[in-house]
């Protein structure tokens, strides 16, 4: 018993004495100065026939204490007068002093803001340097930029949570209209995923613009609550194991991801059926395509320009129904009954192979 009081004796002097130690580095390292930054231009208009010139050069002076110390610094743009209550956080170099933007990167970085492009926003810059608990800002810098529009991405899904998995030469590219990009397709329950520009790694990739994500990856503002971020700059699908909408507004201002449980949650029926022009769209008599597993199934038949169909689960006008997405036409993607057209054949007659991958959400028709 003696022998336990000693180490509990111990333990609260031990935890004072970290205490006390805590409190005198904080008196030691003091409240510190703030910092300053400057710009070397305040009024910029954007072109991008200009994009690898020189847009601004940002310098500031970090803080100073009692004691030399090693900063966490950041720039932060925000729109004029909101005293900073949304902001887009760049990391910088504290070391460095300065950081100098092309006008490619700082367009980014506007757009990426939730700025208008083509329109004179009225922003604010800060510099943000972090010591442990310690926060410090610089006074805003007042600029006047006015970016361009660039072209709007194409995103392609890549994961172990999707239908691809890990392969970036098999990247799933979503259907693009304006700027919406879509697909309903097979997620999959604690795994992640992003998105690519290309069906390769690089040069572009796209995440969350959250804390401790890569600048360079950092992309959608707002995405749906069964979605997190992962580490190695991926996102996480927290959802039940199925089939999803995924839809991407790559508005500037918008820049979400949204992530909704399908119409139809089947991925591998065990039949899949054509109706149309091609049988006078008799579901009773629609036509058996052959099974190849996994969600994927193949026909060969004849069809006649102009020629319309649709896919069916079961040999009647029932639940399981797939047509081309949102409207009438021949996108090659899927999506279920109550959001499809019909499949539109805009090609001259003849033999034609046509598959289907219900569970990666597309289908081909393929001449022979």
């Amino acid at each position: 018993m003696k022998n336990f009081f000693k180490i509990f004796i111990a333990l609260v002097i031990g935890v004072f004495a970290v205490s006390c130690e805590k409190d005198e580095d904080q008196a030691v390292l003091g409240e510190g100065t703030k910092p300053s930054l400057t710009a070397d231009a305040t009024v910029l208009v954007l072109e991008k026939d200009h994009e690898n010139d020189k847009a601004v050069k940002f310098e500031w002076v970090n803080p100073k204490f009692n004691i030399q110390v090693a900063f966490n610094n950041s720039l932060e743009f925000a729109k004029a007068g909101t005293n900073f209550q949304s902001v887009k956080t760049v990391d910088v170099s504290a070391p460095d002093l300065k950081v100098t933007y092309t006008v490619r990167d700082l367009n980014k970085i506007i757009l990426d803001a939730g700025f208008l492009a083509n329109v004179a926003n009225q922003i604010e810059v800060r510099l943000k340097s972090k010591i442990g608990n310690i926060t410090l800002y610089s006074e805003p810098v007042s600029m006047t930029v006015t970016p361009y529009l660039v072209e709007l991405p194409s995103f392609y899904l890549v994961g172990e949570a999707s239908a691809v998995g890990w392969n970036a030469s098999t990247a799933q590219l979503l259907y693009k209209n304006e700027n919406f990009s879509t697909i309903y397709t097979y997620l999959e329950n604690g795994k992640s995923f992003r998105f690519l520009g290309q069906q390769d790694w690089n040069p572009l990739n796209y995440s969350m613009d959250t804390a401790g994500m890569n600048d360079t990856y950092k992309y959608f503002k707002t995405w749906s609550s069964n979605l997190a971020a992962a580490p190695a700059e991926n996102i996480q699908f927290t959802g039940a194991t199925g089939m999803y909408k995924v839809v991407i507004d790559a508005d500037p201002a918008q820049k979400s991801i949204t992530v909704s449980p399908s119409a139809i949650n089947t991925w591998n029926p065990a039949n899949l059926y054509m109706v149309g022009t091609i049988n006078g769209w008799n579901a009773g008599g629609a036509i058996a395509m052959t099974n190849l597993g996994n969600g994927k199934f193949e026909h060969t038949i004849a069809l006649p320009a102009g020629s319309q169909f649709k896919f069916l689960g079961q040999q009647s006008w029932g639940d399981l129904d797939w047509g081309n997405i949102s409207a009438d036409g021949n996108t090659g993607y899927l999506a279920p009954k109550g959001s499809n057209g019909n499949i539109t054949f805009d090609g001259t007659g003849g033999n034609y192979k046509i598959t289907v991958d219900v569970k990666l959400g597309v289908y081909k028709i393929q001449p022979l």
